[in-house]
């Protein structure tokens, strides 16, 4: 009770205007910020709404709106406002993010009890990865925030974006897929196994001249990685 106690005393005295422009980041939430009232400073934001790791700088912003309340997750490395999460009290995120995971997920807790928690998860890859095919409106969901935020993407996100376009091709979205993944090759032209996940696109494809071409090109980054006998037969036919 203490901890709950201390945490809602923190977060009610965030009053200060702003000084930095949200609007200057990209917006891949579903809400309209233009008229939006933010109150807060970084320099005020509690160490409880930061997250940080090694890939990943997010941090939680609480707003108002037509006299509604959101919480902004909003990823402060990449300038990105990934989520915006409605509230019942103002100028409070009622949660934390749960720093024991290896990627962020914010843990909505909006009356502070513990009665009915929600997670959110903002990794693309968990988030698929955990996902059923035929939970169609969630896949094509995450395929907008990616689309969303792909030109945000750094060299450190290479391997959540290899992971979530190897899961959307299982799933059946070719088209997201590839563009994810030379997303990838962009940013790390050394990625070998994203070669093979190309290839394996344009095959589903049916382009077998583009997945030929990219099983080669893993095929030789392989070899001279000395990794030969851990090529999959099942492409020994492309080569």
């Amino acid at each position: 009770m203490k901890k709950i106690a201390l945490f809602l005393l923190s977060c009610v005295c965030f009053n200060v205007h702003a000084d930095y422009n949200l609007l200057d980041y990209t917006n891949c939430s579903a809400l309209d910020l233009k008229h939006a009232q933010i109150g807060l400073s970084l320099k005020d934001i509690s160490e409880d709404y930061f997250y940080h790791t090694q890939k990943y700088s997010f941090l939680s912003v609480p707003i108002a709106k037509d006299n509604e309340n959101y919480c902004l997750i909003i990823n402060d490395k990449n300038k990105v406002i990934v989520d915006a999460i409605p509230k019942m009290i103002s100028n409070l995120c009622g949660g934390m993010w749960d720093k024991k995971e290896h990627t962020p997920v914010w843990i909505d807790d909006t009356a502070g009890s513990r009665g009915s928690v929600t997670y959110f998860h903002y990794n693309s890859s968990d988030v698929l990865k955990n996902s059923n095919k035929n939970n169609t409106s969630e896949i094509k969901q995450q395929i907008a925030i990616l689309q969303c935020q792909l030109a945000s993407y750094t060299i450190d996100d290479v391997i959540e974006l290899n992971d979530t376009a190897f899961y959307l091709y299982q799933f059946g979205y070719h088209q997201a897929s590839l563009k994810i993944l030379k997303k990838v090759i962009k940013l790390d032209p050394n990625r070998t196994v994203a070669y093979l996940n190309i290839a394996d696109v344009y095959s589903a494809l049916n382009n077998q001249r583009l997945a030929q071409q990219n099983y080669l090109i893993y095929a030789n980054n392989m070899k001279k990685a000395g990794l030969a006998q851990q090529i999959p037969k099942r492409i020994l036919k492309y080569l």
